[in-house]
C-alpha cells in the first residue's frame, strides 16, 4: 500500500515546553524522521493512545533495545510520561501530542514499525458511533503500509462488540495472520486493565502479524 505526502491539511501541534527532551514538535506535513527523532536506527514500536504510559514505561523499560513512540492527545498525560520517564532514567520513549488516526496515516514512513499496541481505545459502543472507532477496515491498511513484514499489531479491549469487529477487519487483510502473543507481553497491564481485571472484567487481546 502506497502512502501519500505531504497532505493538504493537518491538526495544529500545540506550544510545547523547549526543554521536554521526550516530546517530539515535527512538521506534521512531513513524515517523521524516526532514527533522527532518537538518535539511533533501533525498531521502532508504536503505542496509540498511550494513556499516561503505565504500559509505555513498562514496556520501554523492560526492553532497552528498542525505541518507542506513544501516541496521546492530552497534554497533562504526556508530561506525565516525561516525568516517569526521566525518573526512570529512559532514553527509549518519545511521545508526540495528535490524533492517533491521523499520525499513523500520514506521518510514520513506510515499512518503518516493528510493532503497533492499541490498548483500550474509546469503543464508542452505540452503533451509530461505531464508524468512530479507531480500528476499522481503513486501520488495517494504514497498518499494513507502515509495519515492516514481520511487524505485529497487538490489540486488546474489554469491549466484546469492538473486539469483534478489530477481529474481523484483522481477519479480512490477507497481508495479516493472526499470532500468539509474548508471554512477556502479555503480563505488562496497562492501569486501566488492572482496575477492570480487578472487577471481573476480562481483556480481550489478538495479535495480527504482517506477512506479506
Amino acid at each position: 500500500m502506497e502512502l501519500t505526502s505531504p497532505v493538504p491539511e493537518a491538526p495544529v501541534i500545540p506550544a510545547t515546553a523547549p526543554d521536554d527532551p521526550f516530546r517530539l514538535k515535527p512538521d506534521v506535513m512531513q513524515r517523521l524522521d524516526l532514527a533522527a527523532e532518537f538518535g539511533r536506527p533501533n525498531p521502532v514500536e508504536l503505542e496509540l493512545g498511550a494513556g499516561d504510559g503505565s504500559f509505555l514505561i513498562q514496556y520501554a523499560a523492560a526492553r532497552p533495545e528498542t525505541n518507542f513512540l506513544g501516541v496521546e492527545r492530552l497534554l497533562g498525560r504526556l508530561r506525565k510520561i516525561g516525568r516517569k520517564a526521566r525518573r526512570g532514567g529512559l532514553q527509549n520513549i518519545r511521545v508526540l501530542r495528535l490524533e492517533a488516526s491521523y499520525v499513523l496515516r500520514f506521518m510514520i514512513p513506510a515499512g518503518s514499525l516493528a510493532g503497533i499496541h492499541v490498548y483500550f481505545p474509546d469503543p464508542w459502543p452505540k452503533r451509530r458511533h461505531w464508524k468512530r472507532r479507531l480500528v476499522n477496515a481503513a486501520f488495517t491498511g494504514h497498518a499494513q503500509a507502515t509495519l515492516a513484514i514481520g511487524g505485529t499489531v497487538f490489540l486488546r479491549t474489554d469491549d466484546v462488540s469492538y473486539f469483534t469487529q478489530m477481529t474481523e477487519v484483522f481477519g479480512a487483510n490477507p497481508a495479516f495472520v493472526r499470532v500468539e502473543e509474548p508471554a512477556e507481553l502479555l503480563a505488562v497491564k496497562t492501569d486501566f486493565e488492572q482496575e477492570f481485571n480487578a472487577r471481573g472484567i476480562p481483556t480481550n487481546h489478538a495479535a495480527y502479524r504482517r506477512v506479506s
